[in-house]
């Protein structure tokens, strides 16, 4: 294996400069330094290469074929490092320049937009990596290293995961506005046989936990179908073609204009907590702490105009 001789950037950015100036006299005056510096570094450059870069004609100089190859490789290498530069100018202060963030699919719709745009006001070069997945897959995620936050329910007794709670909700009844349990304003379990039910995938936090409901109440699911889209979810309801089990906030324009109806469980609520999930033992920069304060903020609002909204 060949031994690597890398180039020495100083000398890179004064061929640049001459490059573009053509001028010994003013590269050194942009580089703020003396001419003859400019002059030992382009001599050295052409020793380390073994090959001439530029030729003088009096004052001016224009490049040689080897010089525009390097010239080539140079201006795109320099631009790189100026880039690189402001991307860390601050970084001390930050600690991050990135976030690798999971989240699910409704939670990139309500949650995730208005955080990152608070965020965005306090560290706009902090760029975020965000990850559509549900909340096993981000918890999943986060312990093998491949996120850094995650927006998720809160974990089943999961000992490898931080949890911050940020808001709660609902999952209801949800049903095509003709549908007798709409008209009866009523559940009546004793003909879940009877129903084809639409829910989360099978994966999912969501469908566990309705699942689990049901159990505790002596029932199961006779007939269900998949989605995991939750606006799929709602045009098959549309169209009577089964009952929905979502989050109440997920329904609240289709119930509010009349085409869909919202109905209580009847076992009591089953509520939800989102938050965000971090691994355990793992330390936060500032910006991520900062983010996950945003969150939290974002969430209490969130649930204050919805109380308000509702009465």
């Amino acid at each position: 294996m060949k031994r690597i001789r890398p180039f020495d950037t100083r000398q890179l950015v004064a061929f640049d400069m001459l490059c573009e100036t053509k001028s010994f006299t003013e590269a050194a005056k942009r580089l703020l330094l003396t001419q003859s510096a400019v002059s030992h570094s382009i001599r050295a450059l052409e020793n380390d290469v073994g090959c001439k870069l530029i030729r003088r004609n009096g004052k001016r100089v224009s490049l040689t074929e080897a010089g525009e190859r390097i010239l080539h490789f140079a201006r795109p290498f320099i631009n790189e490092m100026i880039i690189l530069r402001e991307e860390l100018n601050g970084f001390d202060q930050v600690e991050a320049s990135r976030i690798r963030l999971g989240a699910s699919q409704q939670a990139c719709c309500f949650f995730l937009p208005p955080l990152v745009k608070e965020f965005k006001k306090l560290f706009s070069h902090c760029r975020f990596e965000v990850y559509g997945e549900d909340t096993p897959k981000c918890l999943e995620m986060l312990s093998s290293d491949k996120l850094d936050l995650a927006i998720t329910l809160e974990p089943f007794k999961n000992i490898e995961i931080d949890f911050v709670p940020c808001f709660s909700d609902e999952l209801r009844i949800i049903t095509h506005k003709d549908h007798k349990w709409a008209k009866e304003q009523t559940i009546d379990w004793s003909n879940i046989s009877n129903e084809n039910f639409i829910l989360d995938n099978r994966s999912t936090y969501s469908f566990r936990m309705v699942k689990d409901y049901l159990a505790r109440n002596g029932l199961e699911f006779k007939s269900f179908m998949e989605i995991s889209s939750s606006d799929a979810s709602k045009e098959l309801i549309k169209l009577g073609l089964g009952v929905g089990i979502l989050a109440d906030w997920l329904a609240e324009d289709e119930v509010a204009k009349g085409d869909l109806v919202s109905l209580p469980l009847g076992f009591g609520k089953l509520k939800r907590t989102w938050g965000i999930s971090v691994r355990k033992g793992r330390q936060l920069n500032k910006s991520e702490r900062i983010l996950i304060k945003i969150a939290e903020e974002s969430g209490c609002h969130w649930m204050v105009n919805r109380r308000l909204t509702a009465a």
